[in-house]
């Protein structure tokens, strides 16, 4: 028996009637779809940040300030001039690239927390170039330092990627604990074998001059070390976002099993994208050293590589939103010590509002699906 199909082009014309009104096929207007995406994204960042900001002045008001004047000297002291503006800036330099590289390996699937240690090692092992190689021609001893630094933060992440691919060790559980045993290795060092003998306290030998960068603004702090960070941010989002090679790690983060059966092979995804992030962290704490402290003490880059975690998971591991939501903090970290120079209110105030911003960046999934549920509703009542 032979069945033969209608062509789609005899089907009856007025079937299109019989469907229920709103659910007809429509033309949308171009500017209302191109504009919806947009507008999402940029609801939900001023949620958080109003979320922030609102936390703040009840902070404020809480201690007994009037909270607006209060706020607005702490920005003033953050942004209220050029020199204020570097100092701000100068102080996430190292932020900058730990973040961007934590957002590399998470989009992966892999998840580093194990960057506060490879920023200790990178630290570390820019102190030892800078200080036991040259002096030598500025650039190349520069150059030379954030070479060390990447590679023994790139081999460390990389063995923690090697054994989650290899052998299924989750890296969770592996980088935390990575943290540890490099942190407290390296402040053996500092205190024992490597101690500046000049110093008590737990410090390597001071680099050559050859090994800082130079400042671009004095008494600010900021060095030109910031466009070696302009330059990584860069490449970092070319690699995450038009690479073919971060196209992979991407696939491979999302959905593992379609990677593999697309010819990806995801032991060197996780491998490489561990390894990458790693460089740039251990890069992060060489711009310690390199940029503002001049050696390696034992406290050097304490809870930056936790800020950087933090900061991968608001900007759910893009990299450009990475980079303004660390502009954000250094914003807030400055402000805060402003608002504690005209007051009594302490400036780990920056640290309550990031944590109240971190839930309010958790949350905002939930409060917007819960508003985008009751518009709906609304609108279907509407309709009967």
């Amino acid at each position: 028996m032979n069945i033969q199909t209608a062509p789609a082009q005899q089907a009856d014309p007025q079937r299109k009637s019989h469907l229920p009104e709103d659910r007809r096929r429509r033309p949308k207007a171009p500017g209302r779809l191109a504009a919806m995406p947009l507008a999402r994204r940029l609801i939900q960042p001023a949620f958080i940040l109003v979320a922030g900001l609102l936390m703040a002045l009840v902070l404020i008001a809480a201690q007994g300030y009037e909270p607006f004047s209060t706020l607005a000297a702490g920005l003033d002291y953050a942004l209220g001039n050029p020199a204020s503006i570097a100092r701000t800036l100068a102080w996430g330099l190292p932020l900058f690239v730990a973040s961007i590289g934590v957002c590399l390996a998470y989009r992966s699937g892999m998840f580093n927390i194990g960057a506060e240690g490879q920023i200790y090692a990178g630290a570390m092992a820019a102190a030892l170039a800078g200080a036991y190689i040259g002096p030598m021609l500025s650039g190349l001893h520069l150059l030379l330092c954030l070479l060390f630094a990447a590679v023994v933060g790139g081999l460390i992440a990389a063995g923690l990627g090697w054994l989650r691919a290899v052998w299924g060790v989750d890296e969770v559980l592996s980088t935390l604990l990575s943290n540890y045993i490099i942190m407290l290795f390296c402040a053996y060092l500092a205190t024992s074998p490597l101690r500046d003998p000049a110093r008590q306290s737990g410090t390597t030998k001071e680099v050559f001059d050859t090994a800082m960068f130079g400042e671009i603004m004095p008494r600010t702090q900021l060095t030109s070390a910031l466009f070696v960070v302009v330059i990584l941010c860069a490449v970092t989002w070319w690699l995450s976002e038009r690479s073919v090679t971060g196209y992979r790690w991407r696939m491979t983060g999302e959905s593992p099993d379609f990677a593999a059966a697309s010819g990806i092979s995801v032991k060197k995804a996780r491998i490489a994208s561990m390894a990458t992030s790693g460089a740039l962290c251990g890069i992060g704490g060489a711009l310690l050293v390199t940029a503002s402290q001049g050696r390696f003490w034992t406290e050097i880059g304490t809870g930056i590589g936790w800020d950087a975690v933090l900061i991968a998971l608001i900007s759910r591991a893009r990299p450009v939103p990475a980079i303004i939501w660390v502009s954000v903090y250094c914003i807030m970290r400055s402000a805060a010590r402003g608002i504690e120079q005209v007051s009594t209110v302490p400036s780990e105030l920056s640290l309550v509002l990031i944590s109240g911003i971190i839930v309010a960046a958790a949350a905002r999934a939930g409060i917007f699906s819960q508003f985008t549920a009751l518009k709906q509703r609304f609108a279907h009542l509407k309709g009967h």
